[in-house]
């Protein structure tokens, strides 16, 4: 990537608007007390690195007849196992059921009961339990006699709701009683519960479990209040919604109830993303940003914010903010919102708003989305529009309605969107959300949003000493976006500065170079992603009494100035040594003025 050569000939310039005066002699450092940042270690649950053939990951799935064989063989832990050892998870299933191998399906321990229910008293007979003893809080109990699994993955709530329990005492004291019995056999237990899937098409028991088909959404609810609560207690119990992954028009069987192959799989994609959010690798990261039941601001005033209100800047400290869901008239709310006066006329549009904090050492190239709406929305990021779903092209007021209604299961979705960025800033960012209405009169109103940050680490630093310079390399293949940034203050990463250049492309590597002194304290150095520029850059120039003082503006951070003595073919390009110094928001460095001949400047970003 390089820009158009600019050539100098005798005629005075016009002074750039970044003008940069020719460098002094820079801070120098002391090479004994360099930190060299490759990357910073994120707090997960789950490190990848621990699990090997001799000591593989303890996995216990626990459930009803969702987790159990009474469907189909394995059910979604015949779909799990591949998708897990293909991400490079080393596990075993541990339970003292087992289904039927197969080739492919080897992992066959488990802890699913059909019929189970979470507390006494149990409502079906199976593996040797009796009807009233088939209940988790005393399975998992007598199955975690002489095992410590590692993690557990718990699919329950189907048949409580179904018989028409209490949704919100099932999830805050049937499931709390099952988490700390669980927890006080095995403190350091990773916990993942699932949501449980849907069933307002359920046909089986007496009365059909469709009866109590609304009673699984205020389940759901309450279970991720339960969860977020336990989070912030310290303990490693998680949500994975199950409920969200599987389509009831589509992926369950005749009954209803039990999901069909599509539906398992869906079951396992969900559990493997999850498992991926917990988990800390090498190759790539899973952070996220913003869960579930999570508190926004929110403006139901019925006003027109025109576009400004989605700005970084914006001051929202007169909203109103509360935990999601967020809405009306919708079962499983956490917060409801104003929909005006009057039924018949309702506000048409419901602004939302939060901050999330990205870490200033990672490389984030997708926003994972799962967004609950009723009816349409508009998601930005930062000001920019992000995503766009039900609502018609172009831009956008606050009277415009939704183009189709959304309603029943689909309304209590979180619908997943995985979207490629450019760029994440590090530090705090804006997620604002605009939530429209099919019509008028229509009477619900629904808004829940996860986001979590898909990406990878920065290339690994490696320092020396190179003559009397100090040399910082790393791997050039993929990583062309990547600039060096340095400070002092490693209490203050996201305000380092990038270091200009040159970055030399040898060997696969790029390098770069700082004389070295002893005089100088600590210097700090990390690899920040900024990505490459949609459009070339310019160059600047002062002519001075014996040299030229070029400049460039900050965004080219990794670029290297070249010089020639007349255009290829006729010459060749030669980088202008640095390091390019940086003043008032320019890069720059200063080159002495040749008399007898032209000189042609370029900047070209080195890409392998």
């Amino acid at each position: 990537m390089s820009q158009q050569p600019v050539m100098l000939g005798n005629y005075e310039p016009s002074i750039p608007a970044c003008r940069f005066r020719s460098p002094l002699l820079g801070a120098f450092f002391c090479l004994g007390l360099i930190w060299v940042l490759a990357a910073t270690t994120l707090q997960a649950d789950l490190l990848l690195s621990d699990y090997v053939p001799s000591r593989p990951l303890k996995v216990m799935p626990v459930g009803d007849s969702i987790t159990d064989d009474c469907a189909i063989n394995g059910a979604w832990r015949l779909y799990l196992q591949p998708l897990l050892q293909t991400n490079g998870y080393v596990f075993t299933n541990l339970g003292r059921w087992v289904s039927s191998a197969t080739p492919t399906f080897t992992k066959t321990h488990h802890e699913g009961i059909c019929g189970a229910v979470i507390a006494y008293p149990g409502m079906f007979a199976y593996h040797g339990y009796p009807t009233l003893s088939n209940y988790a809080q005393q399975t998992v109990a007598d199955a975690l006699t002489n095992t410590t699994p590692d993690l557990f993955l718990i699919d329950l709530g189907v048949n409580d709701m179904g018989y028409g329990r209490d949704p919100y005492l099932v999830a805050t004291n049937h499931m709390a009683a099952l988490l700390d019995m669980i927890f006080a056999k095995v403190p350091s237990a990773q916990i993942i519960v699932g949501k449980p899937t849907s069933i307002t098409r359920s046909s089986i028991g007496s009365p059909a479990y469709s009866t109590y088909g609304t009673n699984m959404p205020i389940f759901c609810a309450a279970l991720q209040s339960l969860v977020t609560a336990r989070r912030a207690q310290g303990q490693n119990v998680f949500v994975a919604d199950l409920f969200s992954a599987v389509d009831p028009t589509t992926m369950l069987q005749s009954d209803g109830t039990h999901p069909n192959a599509a539906g398992f799989n869906a079951m396992a994609k969900e559990w493997l993303f999850r498992i991926a959010a917990m988990t800390t690798r090498a190759d790539q990261v899973v952070t996220p940003f913003v869960a579930a039941g999570s508190r926004w601001k929110y403006s139901d005033q019925g006003l027109d914010l025109g576009t400004n209100w989605s700005q970084p800047q914006y001051d929202d400290s007169a909203w109103v903010e509360g935990p999601a869901r967020l809405g009306y008239t919708s079962p499983g709310l956490s917060t409801t919102v104003s929909y005006g006066s009057v039924s018949t006329n309702r506000v048409v549009t419901t602004y939302f708003r939060r901050t999330f904090v990205a870490p200033a050492n990672l490389h984030y190239t997708n926003l994972n989305l799962r967004l609950n709406r009723a009816d349409g929305a508009v998601v930005w990021l930062n000001g920019q529009e992000l995503w766009r779903v039900n609502l018609r092209p172009g831009p956008v007021s606050f009277l415009d309605l939704a183009t189709v209604p959304v309603n029943g299961d689909p309304s209590l979705t979180y619908y997943p969107t995985n979207l490629p960025i450019p760029f994440l800033p590090a530090g705090t960012n804006v997620v604002a959300v605009e939530i429209h209405k099919f019509s008028l009169a229509k009477v619900n109103l629904s808004f829940d949003l996860e986001l979590f940050g898909l990406g990878e680490f920065p290339p690994r630093l490696a320092a020396s000493l190179a003559g009397t310079d100090f040399a910082l390399s790393w791997p050039a293949t993929n990583h062309a976006g990547f600039v060096l940034v340095s400070g002092t203050d490693l209490s203050q990463v996201g305000k380092w500065s990038p270091l200009g250049g040159p970055y030399l492309l040898n060997g696969g590597l790029y390098e770069y170079r700082e004389p070295v002194s002893r005089s100088q304290s600590a210097k700090y150095y990390s690899l920040r992603y900024v990505g490459l520029p949609a459009t070339g850059p310019n160059l600047t120039w002062v002519l001075e009494a014996s040299s030229l003082g070029l400049s460039w503006a900050l965004d080219f951070a990794g670029f290297n100035l070249e010089v020639s003595a007349g255009l290829p073919p006729a010459d060749t390009w030669h980088v202008v040594p640095g390091p390019y110094r940086l003043s008032n928001g320019c890069f720059g460095v200063s080159v002495s003025r040749t008399e007898a001949s032209p000189q042609f400047f370029r900047l070209r970003k080195p890409v392998p």
